[in-house]
C-alpha cells in the first residue's frame, strides 16, 4: 500500500508538472506575452512575404542594375532559399515581373528559375495545435475570471456585513466663520466706517483649488460700478500637484484710481524668509496671516477691510507653516466721504 501511494503520487506530481507547464506555456507565450519580433531580417519573413520582398527586390533591380545593392538587399539568404522565393514569386507574377525576376535570377544566381505553382491547401483534419493552445488558454482564462469574480462578491459582501453592523460615525461639521466686520463692535474697535458697507463678501480657499482667484464687483444700491476687490494666489512652494500656496494677494480695485493697491497676505515661513519676502515686495505690502488679522485698503474714494476668520496650515516635507491647507477671507467694501 505504501509502494503504491507513493506511486501514485510520483505519478500525480508529473502529470501536474507538465500539464501546469503546458497551459503556462500556452497561456503565456501564446496570450499574456507572445514573441514579438523586432529588427528581423529579410531571411525571416513568411514564404509569402519573402515572395513578394524578391519582387521588390526584382523591380528595383530593372531600374537600376546594380548587382551588389540587390545582393545587401537580399541579406544572407542562401541559394536554395533565393530560388524557392523567386520561384513562388514567379508564380504569382504577370509577364514583366516574370522578366524581372529571370534578370535577377540571372545576375544572382547565374540561370533563370522555373516557376513553382501553387499547391492547393487540403483542410485540416483535426485541431492544430495552435488552437488546442487557444482552446486551453481560454478555458483557463474563463476559470481565472470566474474565480476573481466570486471573490470580489464575495468581498463586497462582506464589507457590506461589516457596514451594516458598524455604523460609520459622522464627522461633525465645520461651523461657518461668524462675521467679523458687521459687527457694531468691531467696528468702532477697529475705526471702521459706521454706515453699512457697499458689499459684504467671504471667499475660502482650500488645498488642490489651484486655480483659486476671487473677485467680488463694488458697486452703489443703484447699481453703479465703483471698483472691484478679491483675493487670489500670489505665490507657491515646492512641486505640486497641487500647488502648495505661501502667499495670497488681497487686492482694491477703484475706478477712480488709476493704481490697484495690493497686500500680501504671507504665511509665517514666507514672511520670515528674506529671499522670498524680497521676492514678493514688488507685488505689495508684506502682511502676516494670522486668525483675525485686520487689514486696510485704500484708495481714493474705496476702502476695503479685510479679516483672516479662518486658516490651518498644510503638514508634510515642506518647512513647518510654509503653506496653506484652509484660508477663509472675509470682505467688506465702504465708499469714502467726499472731501470738501
Amino acid at each position: 500500500m505504501g509502494t503504491n501511494s507513493l506511486r501514485l503520487t510520483i505519478v500525480g506530481l508529473v502529470l501536474g508538472l507538465v500539464v501546469g507547464l503546458f497551459l503556462g506555456w500556452m497561456v503565456l507565450g501564446w496570450i499574456v506575452w507572445p514573441v514579438e519580433w523586432t529588427d528581423a531580417a529579410p531571411a525571416d519573413l513568411h514564404p509569402d512575404y519573402k515572395a513578394f520582398y524578391v519582387q521588390m527586390v526584382a523591380d528595383s533591380y530593372a531600374l537600376d542594375q546594380n548587382r551588389e545593392l540587390a545582393q545587401l538587399r537580399l541579406g544572407e539568404w542562401d541559394e536554395a532559399e533565393l530560388k524557392e522565393s523567386i520561384a513562388k514569386a514567379k508564380a504569382q507574377a504577370n509577364a514583366q515581373q516574370a522578366q524581372r525576376l529571370d534578370d535577377l535570377a540571372v545576375a544572382l544566381l547565374g540561370a533563370a528559375v522555373t516557376p513553382v505553382p501553387e499547391a492547393t491547401p487540403t483542410p485540416s483534419a483535426g485541431l492544430n495545435l495552435s488552437s488546442i493552445g487557444l482552446v486551453c488558454g481560454g478555458l483557463v482564462l474563463l476559470i481565472l475570471l470566474l474565480a476573481g469574480v466570486s471573490f470580489l462578491i464575495n468581498y463586497l459582501r462582506a464589507r457590506r456585513a461589516e457596514e451594516e453592523m458598524e455604523p460609520t460615525p459622522i464627522a461633525p461639521e465645520r461651523p461657518a466663520p461668524e462675521p467679523v466686520l458687521l459687527t457694531e463692535e468691531s467696528r468702532l474697535e477697529e475705526g471702521a466706517p459706521a454706515e453699512p458697507p457697499l458689499g459684504h463678501w467671504v471667499t475660502s480657499y482650500s488645498l488642490g483649488n489651484d486655480t483659486y482667484d476671487e473677485s467680488f464687483s463694488i458697486e452703489t444700491a443703484v447699481g453703479e460700478f465703483l471698483g472691484e476687490c478679491g483675493v487670489g494666489i500670489s505665490e507657491t512652494i515646492g512641486a505640486g500637484p497641487p500647488d502648495k500656496v505661501t502667499a495670497f494677494e488681497v487686492w482694491l480695485f477703484d475706478k477712480n484710481d488709476i493704481r490697484t493697491v495690493t497686500k500680501v497676505l504671507m504665511s509665517a515661513h514666507a514672511f520670515n524668509d528674506e529671499a522670498l519676502r524680497a521676492r514678493l515686495d514688488p507685488k505689495g505690502e508684506a502682511v502676516l496671516c494670522q486668525p483675525n488679522r485686520r487689514i486696510t485698503l485704500e484708495t481714493a474714494s474705496l476702502r476695503v477691510e479685510a479679516v483672516v476668520t479662518e486658516m490651518e496650515y498644510g503638514s508634510g516635507s515642506l518647512p513647518p507653516q510654509s503653506f496653506f491647507n484652509r484660508l477663509t477671507v472675509e470682505l467688506a467694501a465702504w465708499a469714502k466721504p467726499e472731501e470738501l
